[in-house]
């Protein structure tokens, strides 16, 4: 009797592992699909905003593409949510002071500077 209880909490005890190591991988996969949603989303704004002002189209896609990659590359999941909550933001409308408070304080100011730099040739 002794060994079937210990046999079945050894099975509890991995079947848990399981699940845990299961739904951290849910989570991971649904953060990478919440990324490539909102990198795709700012491409699409990026390319129209760029030929809208008059840019060739193949050039402004070269240049999103690899500023979106730099995006995705260099600011970390909760940077890059804000980044993308700051960017669509109703035209003629401020974004929430909370906001750009919170960029501030995470450093996203200064990431900026630097991000995209390498994609500027694709636009000659």
């Amino acid at each position: 009797m002794k060994k079937l209880f210990f046999a079945a909490c050894i099975m509890m005890v991995c079947s848990s592992q399981t699940l845990t190591a299961q739904s951290k991988a849910s989570a991971k996969v649904q953060t990478m699909d919440s990324k490539s949603s909102m990198l795709k989303s700012l491409w699409n704004k990026m390319v129209q905003g760029m030929v809208a002002n008059g840019t060739p189209k193949a050039k402004t896609e070269k240049f999103a593409d690899c500023f979106t990659k730099d995006l995705g590359e260099k600011l970390t999941p909760e940077e890059l949510t804000l980044f993308y909550k700051l960017n669509n933001v109703k035209p003629g409308q401020n974004p929430p002071k909370e906001l750009i408070r919170k960029a501030e304080d995470m450093g996203i100011n200064e990431k900026m500077q630097t991000i995209g730099m390498s994609c500027a040739s694709l636009l000659k």
